[in-house]
């Protein structure tokens, strides 16, 4: 049975449709995050102020050489460029609490952070309100 569900979740990701990958992108955003890198930044704290608050934070982790966080064509992105040879697991974990962080100061905006190593993404979430 678990095989059974296995394939279809395959064939429905290979279908390329969109409402279901948003459905299941924002399954994983709506669960807090398991680890604590960041600490929260209180919701109503003026957006600049935030934005300033979460890449310090960043910066303090560990094989982070740079943060962004911007706006483009009606999406908030939140990109965290690690060092080289970066956790996979590690900078997936952390830019999914960089994204719960990201929807205090942005409520109802579409989001995405991603992960960048040696110019290339890693890892990318995405956050799209209902």
């Amino acid at each position: 049975m678990g095989f059974v569900i296995l394939v279809m979740a395959l064939v429905l990701d290979g279908c390329g449709n969109s409402a279901v990958k948003v459905q299941q992108s924002n399954a994983v955003t709506n669960q807090a995050p398991t680890t604590k890198y960041l600490t929260p930044v209180p919701k109503g704290t003026a957006l600049g102020e935030a934005n300033m608050n979460l890449s310090k934070q960043l910066m303090k982790q560990k094989d982070i050489s740079g943060t962004q966080i911007y706006e483009q064509k009606g999406i908030t992105f939140g990109d965290v460029t690690f060092k080289s040879g970066v956790d996979k697991t590690y900078a997936h974990n952390l830019i999914k609490e960089l994204l719960f962080q990201m929807k205090v100061s942005y409520p109802g905006k579409q989001i995405t952070t991603q992960a960048i190593s040696d110019g290339k993404p890693l890892d990318s979430i995405s956050f799209k309100p209902e």
